[in-house]
């Protein structure tokens, strides 16, 4: 991942989401030596496939945790609403505001060393949905092998490609373990997850999914060696998510 966050509109599709599709990739090829599979008695094929898809991606030997630490910050900050929805950050400093022409996405740079980019996505129908509908990944036919999937809600989709490691599908060997850091949560009026640990991190993003089947992306990150993210100050961000009735373009 990147530790700066310079976000342009053809980099809807993060470098976490190019992992995903990876491992949706593997996922096809393992249905593929199924009948391999049979033939040869043990699961070499699937083995081998999945360690050379992993060499190229290691992200995708990421696997999601209960977010263990639900305790948000206290500190001074600003609520901001943006596209219909509000939420607070614990920080005060001022900022720049950089909105894209596509609208759906706006980038604010805190003079504290804090970057934040908000994402509402376009399409609403899921990750998978959005990978297979994404032309420049050429993944177009998953939708015969995934349309019972994509049928289902985007919190579903991006669970089941989460929860789907390639690695943990081995002759032999355990689950393999995270990389980086993913974590699931759940509010009483929203869900998710966080890609990334800040204790090991410089960005983290943040994939809400409110009561009403919404999706949007919190990228957080920081420019300054000395400025480090907490959990507590994700917390904050997390827990004072929600829609309102009415969006504004600047707090």
């Amino acid at each position: 991942m990147r530790s700066l966050v310079r976000v342009t509109d053809w980099e809807r599709v993060s470098l976490w989401r190019r992992l995903l599709a990876a491992l949706v990739r593997v996922t096809i090829l393992i249905a593929v030596l199924n009948v391999l599979i049979m033939l040869l008695g043990l699961p070499m094929g699937i083995s081998l496939t999945a360690r050379q898809e992993a060499t190229r991606f290691p992200g995708v030997k990421v696997t999601p945790q209960q977010l263990p630490n639900y305790t948000a910050s206290d500190a001074p900050g600003k609520t901001l609403s943006y596209f219909g929805y509000s939420f607070e950050v614990p920080w005060n400093a001022s900022f720049k505001q950089k909105a894209f022409e596509k609208g759906g996405l706006v980038q604010l740079e805190f003079e504290s060393g804090q970057d934040v980019t908000f994402i509402v996505p376009a399409n609403q129908s899921g990750l998978l949905t959005e990978i297979v509908q994404d032309r420049s990944l050429h993944l177009e036919n998953l939708e015969l092998v995934f349309s019972d999937l994509m049928k289902r809600s985007p919190y579903d989709q991006y669970a089941a490609l989460l929860n789907t490691p390639p690695l943990s599908i081995r002759a032999f060997g355990p689950r393999a373990g995270l990389e980086t850091g993913v974590f699931a949560f759940e509010l009483p009026d929203k869900r998710g997850f966080q890609i990334g640990d800040p204790q090991k991190s410089r960005r983290m993003d943040l994939e809400v999914f409110d009561i009403e089947g919404h999706h949007v992306e919190i990228i957080c990150a920081t420019k300054k060696d000395r400025v480090r993210l907490s959990q507590p100050e994700l917390n904050r961000i997390l827990k004072s998510f929600h829609l309102v009735l009415a969006g504004s373009d600047k707090t």
